[in-house]
């Protein structure tokens, strides 16, 4: 359940897209994520995920079935009781959709330019500007997103 709190939490990513996420759409060396998805207003961007959820995530994937290809295997009541967990220990009401704000926030709040914000949570960029002078490369984009340092567990 860490795992997936904190993915959540760091990757910005819609609940939908994390539990429909595979292993293959997941590249664990640069801690890349392309989800897949492209609609009129949803499109598939390349977010990360941190450090700190990198060990948790490989965790559970050492206790993991290797035949499964969904990231995360859990039960709709598993889901939900996630983020009932979450919110008692944090005293406040926890969501994937407010950690998706909280992640915008926090990328906002360390200077991160919002058409980057945006390619993280797989929002087509709006501007001319952004749509066609934004670096894309993943590894322009993994500086960018690790200038952040988010941190969710101390």
């Amino acid at each position: 359940m860490k795992a997936l709190f904190l993915f959540t939490a760091t990757s910005g990513l819609r609940r939908n897209e994390i539990l429909d996420l595979t292993k293959d759409k997941i590249d664990f060396k640069t801690r890349a994520v392309v989800p897949k998805h492209f609609t009129r207003v949803k499109r598939s961007g390349i977010t990360f995920y941190s450090e700190e959820t990198e060990i948790w995530l490989n965790k559970m994937l050492a206790s993991k079935p290797s035949e499964s290809q969904t990231l995360f295997d859990l039960s709709e009541r598993q889901r939900k009781n996630l983020w009932s967990i979450a919110s008692k220990a944090a005293k406040v009401k926890i969501s994937p959709q407010i950690l998706r704000v909280w992640f915008s926030m926090e990328m906002g709040e360390q200077g991160i330019p919002d058409r980057f914000v945006d390619i993280f949570q797989g929002r087509a960029p709006r501007s001319v500007l952004a749509k066609h002078y934004t670096a894309k490369g993943i590894e322009r984009l993994k500086t960018i997103y690790e200038k952040t340092n988010l941190h969710i567990l101390d």
